[in-house]
């Protein structure tokens, strides 16, 4: 088949396929980029393509491309078209935050939220912004710690990047604090466990109850994706921007404090590079390389020693 016609029902396919294998924002990104060509274009074939190339200045959008040829692979469709590359931008990754400056976010950042940040930074190698919006209480192994409270504790991040699930480990001291916090919000059932839904509240819980509730009813993929980003919007807003970056007197990426974590597991804690590409939940080890930043100072430092020729 020389082209591909593209349809209404071909990019509601697309948009299904795409939702397990994408974080939010490249699902959102794709999907704009996607119904931007469904509509000026009838069909993909190699003439289409080279218009389209002639245009294409960011990696995501050949990508894109790329993704449909991997559907149609994936749906039996007898569909392939060869994507020249793209000379794109470099990928500019998050500046490290050191141990003062994080302690700095905690402490200015109010009730509850000092506890996400903490949890963001803390849990496993760091958790993603839409994992800890959506993490429960009954994802944390209560029981096997309330045996033992001298112990670490253990969750389950349900459904991260890609659909995949993934067992982390949470510190002694935050498990404390996580337990005080659902003691204080009368979250302890009967048997003194924690219990109930959504750990934290990004927002109002009123706002949160009514949160597109006619979206809800028609379409769930859709409401959870909208959800997720307008809580990220207003943590970034109120807590980040209004408490964080003010103290730090600098702009602030939520995710810096993922990669901040695995990068001082991996430098301080000599945490093995494997071991991280699990709690982080990577599928490659060359993802997770990209997140624990070697530091010069401590390469400088290991050839001190080193003779001069």
């Amino acid at each position: 088949m020389d082209e591909l016609v593209l349809g209404k029902e071909l990019y509601n396919n697309l948009i299904v396929y795409m939702q397990p294998k994408y974080a939010m924002s490249t699902l959102r990104k794709r999907a704009i980029f996607l119904k931007t060509i469904f509509k000026k274009y009838k069909v993909l074939n190699t003439k289409t393509l080279k218009q389209m190339m002639s245009k294409f200045k960011y990696q995501h959008q050949r990508a894109a491309i790329v993704m449909i040829n991997n559907y149609c692979y994936d749906s039996d469709i007898p569909f392939n078209i060869r994507v020249p590359s793209i000379k794109g931008q470099s990928k500019k990754l998050p500046d490290i935050l050191n141990p003062d400056e994080i302690k700095l976010m905690i402490d200015s950042a109010p009730k509850p939220y000092n506890l996400v940040i903490r949890c963001l930074f803390n849990i496993g190698a760091g958790l993603r912004i839409s994992e800890i919006i959506k993490m429960k209480w009954n994802d944390i192994r209560w029981l096997d710690w309330i045996k033992d409270k001298n112990s670490y504790g253990v969750a389950i991040i349900k459904s991260g990047k890609g659909s995949k699930d993934r067992i982390v480990n949470i510190p002694k001291k935050l498990m404390i604090d996580l337990y005080d916090y659902a003691k204080e919000q009368d979250l302890l059932n009967e048997f003194k466990i924690p219990f109930g839904g959504m750990m934290f509240p990004f927002g109002s819980d009123e706002s949160n109850k009514l949160y597109k509730k006619d979206l809800m009813k028609i379409n769930m993929e859709r409401w959870k994706e909208d959800y997720l980003r307008s809580r990220y919007d207003w943590f970034r807003y109120n807590i980040l921007k209004k408490c964080c970056e003010k103290a730090l007197n600098k702009k602030i990426k939520v995710h810096q404090l993922r990669h901040s974590r695995a990068t001082y597991l991996h430098e301080v804690e000599k945490v093995p590079i494997e071991d991280l590409r699990l709690l982080l939940g990577h599928s490659s080890l060359n993802t997770t390389m990209i997140y624990t930043r070697i530091n010069p100072r401590r390469v400088f430092d290991n050839l001190k020693e080193t003779k001069e020729i």
